[in-house]
């Protein structure tokens, strides 16, 4: 308390030494709160930047109470020789960030890797906690679509320390949307839906002009566990793609589909599938847009979309679907390549798709996606049953994502005996759910 005291004091008189002498008075680390850890380690670098670059034995004495209180869970924060000039900084920050724009597609994700670890350097020798934390965002984004959970979690972890200095509330919220969406990876379902409102305020307060339309993107997945809303939810996405490019329509035909209104869904995909290279693949979107396609391609029996789909994935079939650490993870691209292959009548290979997006989503710790792709292996390798008619027409309507209710209005039936149908399809095939009977009709019924 005393040094914080001292420090106050030093600032107020301009005084380097005041305050250089109260970041080196903090003593061993604190392993225990990364916040304090964090605090300490902004004391000595405004101290470091209080005494410059000259050498003195002040300054190495702060220089190593710094190096002594970062731990392996922390962004190492040793200065530089020498500042790098403000106006320089945000020179190169400007450089990096136009290299960062050309590389967003999933086929630049090593290079922004690369990138991400310049502007982390550049952010130590600028002193700049803003360029800093953007490096670290850029690595964990690059990090979640190549799946390496432990990594990410690293980065992530770093990234809240140096925010925790900052204490900037966009920043803030860029924070709990990470959280809000490392609960979706785990299935927290009620957890991910109430941190990603709470991130929608937070966004609002901070001025962030996009916090609406992330939280939109959080409540997509979430109803398309539990289906509580669909409806809504599409209302809400057409307003929001009001003036948007038109691929990006394919959001709303895929809510569309999963509310039955099916031949709306497939209206707008015809739309949409003779200009499918229209989103570059620079766009962050790519992969979220390509996911939405593989699923809308295969709804219409698109056959010539979905060969083209299955050669454009094919070759970054190791990542997974993500715009970023800060918008909802979608599963690994393997399991979309099994979608489409299984459709296009190779049962073998799309078996394997299943079985290395399973691998993967387990790795990722994504339970959802790990149990969804076992489903598909399973109603893949199914053995033949012989559905009834009435069986066969239910088992096609639920796997365009239809409810009970849609289909039984569609068949003229009540959804109880619609239930009763549901539950003899899943015994006949030997299935776990409706997932799998999606997948089991999508491979052919074979």
């Amino acid at each position: 308390m005393l040094s914080t005291e001292a420090a106050q004091i030093g600032r107020e008189l301009g005084d380097a030494e005041i305050v250089g002498r109260a970041a080196a008075a903090l003593r061993g680390p604190q392993l225990t709160s990364r916040t304090v850890t964090a605090a300490r380690q902004a004391l000595c670098l405004e101290a470091l930047g209080m005494l410059g670059p000259d050498p003195s034995d002040l300054r190495a004495l702060v220089t190593a109470q710094l190096a002594a209180i970062t731990t392996a869970w922390s962004e190492p924060n040793l200065p530089p020789a020498s500042i790098i000039p403000p106006e320089q900084a945000e020179l190169r920050f400007v450089e990096l960030q136009a290299a960062h724009a050309r590389a967003l597609g999933p086929t630049g994700v090593s290079q922004r890797l690369e990138l991400a670890a310049n502007l982390s350097t550049l952010g130590h020798a600028a002193a700049d906690d803003e360029i800093l934390s953007w490096g670290l965002l850029w690595k964990a984004d690059a990090l979640i679509q190549l799946g390496l959970r432990v990594e990410f979690a690293h980065a992530v972890s770093a990234l809240t320390a140096v925010i925790a200095r900052t204490d900037a509330p966009v920043w803030q919220w860029r924070l709990e949307l990470i959280a809000a969406n490392t609960a979706l990876i785990e299935d927290r379902r009620d957890d991910a839906a109430t941190l990603a409102h709470r991130a929608r305020e937070m966004g609002r307060q901070a001025g962030a002009r996009d916090a609406d339309e992330i939280y939109l993107f959080f409540r997509d997945p979430l109803d398309e566990r539990t289906g509580r809303d669909t409806a809504a939810l599409e209302r809400d996405v057409t307003v929001a793609l009001t003036g948007a490019p038109h691929p990006m329509q394919a959001w709303r035909a895929d809510l569309l589909a999963r509310a039955g209104r099916t031949d709306e869904a497939v209206a707008i995909w015809k739309t949409i599938a003779p200009r499918l290279d229209a989103l570059p693949e620079h766009a962050v979107e790519w992969l979220i847009a390509s996911a939405t396609f593989t699923r809308l391609a295969i709804l219409a029996d698109d056959h010539a979309a979905i060969a083209q789909l299955r050669d454009t994935l094919t070759p970054i079939s190791h990542l997974h679907v993500s715009a970023g650490a800060t918008t909802p993870y979608g599963g690994p691209v393997a399991h979309l390549l099994g979608m489409l292959t299984a459709h296009l009548g190779d049962r073998a290979a799309a078996a394997d798709w299943y079985t290395d997006a399973e691998r993967r989503a387990t790795a990722m710790g994504a339970r959802w996606h790990a149990e969804r792709a076992r489903a598909a292996t399973s109603a893949l390798t199914a053995p033949a049953a012989s559905l009834s008619p009435r069986e066969t027409e239910v088992a096609t309507l639920l796997a365009r994502g239809e409810t009970n209710r849609t289909i039984a209005s569609k068949l003229f039936l009540s959804e109880r005996t619609v239930e009763q149908h549901v539950r003899s399809i899943l015994r006949k095939l030997g299935l776990p759910n409706r997932a799998a009977v999606a997948a089991w009709v999508a491979s052919g019924g074979r």
